[in-house]
């Protein structure tokens, strides 16, 4: 508006405005003179591209100090923990539990009764089976006295003593169907049944494991197998409480099932932790360089085969060829062409070329 006074102040002009034609010829005067002034006005420069901002104040990159760290590599599997010894005990016969002699938790002995079935069951001949061993023992020994008396043949004696042998091994499987025993020393982790409660031929009665030392089970490919060694360490974690033992028994096979390798890690349970079947992730470290020059797989870029990355000297970027040593899940192991103290580009490399100016921020 200060523009437009000034042009109404340096023309000199008399309008007299007695008409409607005069009053019209005005205002189109007054459109004419204000548009004029509009085109009169400087025009600004445009806007610079990313290109040109990117020549003059350089790439922006965020860059990362290197400096050395611990590199490690590791195999992960899962495994099932057991017992360093487990045994379930399963049912011999069909009837009812007469009596269980354990509870659970209960720490019994090899060859102690944890349960009863009836002798009355008549699949079993209990009673048929014991006087049959006590009628033969009677004449065992009755042989065997005049064997040594010269009353009777060797032949003889050695006939009736096979006939001992046999009534007394019948006799031992039939009390053993009836008075069920822990095959093994340990402690009672699973009860299976109740007194009272029926069962069929098969059924698992109750399980008995050592648990002072439990072992996970788990399975390799033969890709993987030729990693570990016996006593190569592996770790599990049970709670938040990580737990270490040592490789044990590997597998010289491929398991006709699995199609894999089986292998067995020792762990020490003196404090009662662990529990059988526990089915957890286990972690064997096959790799391991305290001192290491580790750059991020997402940082690393190849060409015509070569891996390279980028590095800032004197505000611009270096392309770096990296000789690359073990590879873990998100990281490699440089084994050459980095060194402590060098300014590693970590973002905004995809916008670099060797020599190009940067902007650290």
């Amino acid at each position: 508006m200060e523009k437009l006074l000034k042009i109404f102040k340096g023309v000199k002009m008399q309008i007299i405005i007695n008409s409607k034609s005069n009053f019209i010829r005005v205002i189109f005067f007054i459109l004419f003179v204000y548009l004029a002034c509009s085109c009169t006005k400087e025009k600004k420069d445009p806007p610079k591209s990313m290109e040109q901002l990117r020549k003059e104040q350089g790439v922006p990159v965020v860059v990362k100090t290197i400096d050395y760290t611990n590199f490690e590599k590791e195999l992960t599997f899962i495994c099932r923990l057991s017992g360093i010894q487990e045994a379930t005990v399963s049912s011999m016969m069909g009837d009812n539990v007469l009596k269980v002699r354990a509870k659970l938790g209960d720490n019994v002995k090899q060859g102690q009764v944890v349960m009863e079935f009836p002798t009355s069951n008549p699949t079993v001949q209990f009673t048929q089976a014991k006087v049959a061993l006590e009628n033969a023992e009677k004449m065992y020994k009755r042989m065997k006295e005049l064997v040594q008396a010269g009353e009777t043949s060797q032949l003889n004696y050695d006939n009736v003593e096979t006939q001992y042998l046999v009534a007394k091994r019948n006799w031992e499987a039939v009390r053993q169907m009836v008075y069920v025993e822990s095959p093994i020393s340990g402690k009672i982790i699973n009860l299976a049944v109740k007194e009272g409660e029926r069962v069929d031929f098969g059924k698992p009665l109750f399980t008995v494991a050592q648990i002072n030392k439990m072992k996970a089970k788990f399975w390799v490919s033969e890709s993987e197998i030729g990693y570990l060694k016996l006593g190569m360490p592996a770790s599990i974690s049970i709670g938040g409480i990580e737990f270490t033992g040592k490789i044990t028994e590997l597998g010289l096979a491929i398991d006709k099932n699995t199609r894999a390798f089986g292998v067995e890690v020792q762990f020490d349970n003196s404090k009662g932790l662990l529990k059988s079947g526990m089915t957890t992730e286990l972690k064997v470290r096959i790799y391991n360089n305290p001192k290491a020059i580790v750059v991020p797989i997402n940082l690393v870029q190849r060409s015509n085969g070569n891996a390279f990355v980028y590095v800032v000297e004197n505000n611009k970027a270096v392309q770096r060829e990296v000789k690359l040593g073990q590879q873990s899940d998100v990281d490699y192991e440089i084994l050459a062409g980095l060194n402590a103290g060098e300014q590693l580009v970590i973002e905004g490399q995809g916008l670099l070329q060797d020599g190009v100016k940067v902007a650290v921020k």
